[in-house]
C-alpha cells in the first residue's frame, strides 16, 4: 500500500475505532437476512405454495418476515440467478414458469450431470458416502411401507442429491441443483402407482450396488435409464 493512502487510512482507524468493526456485522447481518427471505421463499415454491407467475411484491414480503426492504431486494435477485424468479422492469418480481419444452430440455441437462456424478463417484466412493446413499434408499422404503408416494419422492430425489454431491465437484453440484430447482417449476406430473415405485425402488438399490462395487458404466447406465 502506498506510504499516503496507508497514512489516511490509520488516521481514519484512529478518529474511528469501531469502524472495521461494524461494517462486517452490518454485512454478515444484511448477508444472513437474504438468505432468511431466499430460503422461505424457495420454500414456497418448492412447496407449491407459490405457483408459476405469481407476483413477489417487496413491501409484502418485508413485512411478512420482519426485515428491511433491502434484503428482500437482494434476495430476489439471488433466486432471478437461481432461475427461480424473473424481475421484470416497471413489473417487479414473479415467480418463473417452465415450459414443457424447457422441462424437457432440462431433464436431459440433469441426466447428464448424474451421470456424470456416478462416474466420478464409481472411482472414489467411501462407506461414509454409501451410509449416506443407504439412508436415503431406507427412507424411501419406509415411505413405500405407509404407502407415502410424495415422501418417496422426496427420499428419492434426496438420494439423487446426495450422489451428486457425493461426487466432490462443486461446480457439478451446483449445475445440478439450478437445474432441479428449475425443474420444480415445470407442471407438476402426477404421482406414479406403488408398482412403479416398487419398481423405482429396486432401480435405486441397484445403483448404490453398482456404485459401491465401483462399476462406473453401470451406475451411469442405471441412473439414465430412470430418466427415461
Amino acid at each position: 500500500m502506498p506510504s499516503a493512502l496507508r497514512a489516511a487510512q490509520e488516521r481514519n482507524d484512529a478518529t474511528t475505532p469501531d469502524r472495521d468493526v461494524v461494517a462486517p456485522i452490518a454485512m454478515v447481518r444484511d448477508h444472513s437476512l437474504t438468505e432468511l427471505v431466499r430460503d422461505e421463499i424457495e420454500r414456497r415454491i418448492e412447496a407449491g405454495m407459490l405457483a408459476p407467475g405469481d407476483k413477489l411484491n417487496e413491501a409484502d414480503w418485508a413485512a411478512r418476515l420482519q426485515v428491511s426492504r433491502g434484503p428482500v431486494r437482494e434476495a430476489f435477485r439471488v433466486l432471478e440467478q437461481a432461475g427461480l424468479v424473473r424481475n421484470e422492469k416497471h413489473r417487479g418480481a414473479f415467480v418463473r414458469s417452465v415450459s414443457a419444452r424447457e422441462a424437457a430440455e432440462l431433464g436431459v441437462v440433469r441426466t447428464i450431470l448424474e451421470e456424470a456424478a456416478c462416474r466420478t463417484l464409481a472411482t472414489r466412493i467411501d462407506a461414509a458416502q454409501v451410509a449416506a446413499l443407504r439412508e436415503c434408499l431406507d427412507a424411501m422404503r419406509d415411505a413405500l411401507a405407509l404407502d407415502d408416494r410424495r415422501a418417496y419422492g422426496d427420499a428419492r430425489d434426496a438420494f439423487r442429491d446426495v450422489l451428486v454431491m457425493a461426487a466432490g465437484n462443486g461446480k457439478l453440484h451446483e449445475a445440478y441443483r439450478r437445474c432441479v430447482s428449475e425443474l420444480r417449476l415445470a407442471a407438476r406430473a402426477k404421482l406414479p402407482g406403488a408398482e412403479v415405485l416398487h419398481a423405482s425402488y429396486a432401480a435405486y438399490r441397484a445403483i448404490l450396488s453398482a456404485l459401491a462395487s465401483r462399476k462406473a458404466d453401470e451406475a451411469a447406465a442405471l441412473i439414465h435409464a430412470q430418466n427415461g
